[in-house]
């Protein structure tokens, strides 16, 4: 299978700074670093990607990225339906917030949209839709109770009153996410071809999907 040298430098990029952002998850959560952690780690990462996109020019993370930022706006309304529509999420309190939200959780979306997003592109175009999605449910299913359990004890966040998976990771959460990242595959995909303008309503209909989900996920095991 033929794997251009473009789509090869953009995997090497994402898996390096996957790895790197669990890594000092991992220091976060076995040192207890708290907010400020999250705000450093979050602000880091994202200038890391603007950096490449600015040193490569590269047209299909930067779609990703103005993809993944409305997407993280959009969630919002998902963090003001977990902490005060279900009492289920908790933030520390007195870090800078939106709405209810910490201030750098737009950004830590947009990384998570970037990442995933590209692997459902380079899924979506090595497979069938279908394969993809179910590929993509998997790894949201696998990837979210790992971040929930390393934030909990870093102190980013913490979830109370539901259901949760060893005590850490509420179950709706877990469904939510692995929901969630079902339509990358359709949306990301269509994102690396589109106009920019089709990449904002790509984005929107993601966060509005995301939103969706939660609340399906959380009228199932919540």
């Amino acid at each position: 299978m033929y794997i251009s040298d473009d789509d090869r430098r953009r995997m090497r990029f994402i898996v390096t700074t996957m790895i790197v952002a669990l890594a000092l998850n991992i220091v976060a959560a076995v040192l207890s670093l708290g907010p400020p952690a999250a705000f450093v780690l979050t602000i880091g990462l994202a200038l890391v990607y603007l950096g490449y996109v600015v040193r490569t020019r590269d047209p299909l993370i930067a779609r990703l990225m103005l993809f993944g930022i409305v997407v993280g706006f959009g969630e919002l309304p998902a963090d003001y339906f977990g902490v005060v529509t279900t009492a289920t999420l908790v933030y520390p309190p007195g870090e800078p917030l939106i709405c209810v939200s910490p201030a750098y959780m737009p950004l830590s979306w947009m990384l998570l949209m970037v990442q995933l997003g590209f692997v459902g592109v380079w899924l979506g175009r090595r497979t069938s839709l279908g394969v993809a999605t179910v590929a993509m449910i998997i790894l949201g299913g696998l990837n979210i109770p790992l971040y929930e359990f390393l934030a909990a004890h870093a102190g980013f966040w913490h979830y109370q009153n539901t259901p949760m998976l060893f005590g850490e990771t509420p179950y709706y959460v877990i469904v939510a996410e692995a929901l969630t990242t079902a339509a990358l595959p359709l949306l990301a995909t269509a994102d690396a071809r589109a106009p920019w303008r089709e990449v904002l309503v790509l984005g929107a209909i993601q966060a509005l999907w995301l939103n969706v989900a939660g609340r399906i996920a959380f009228a199932l095991v919540g």
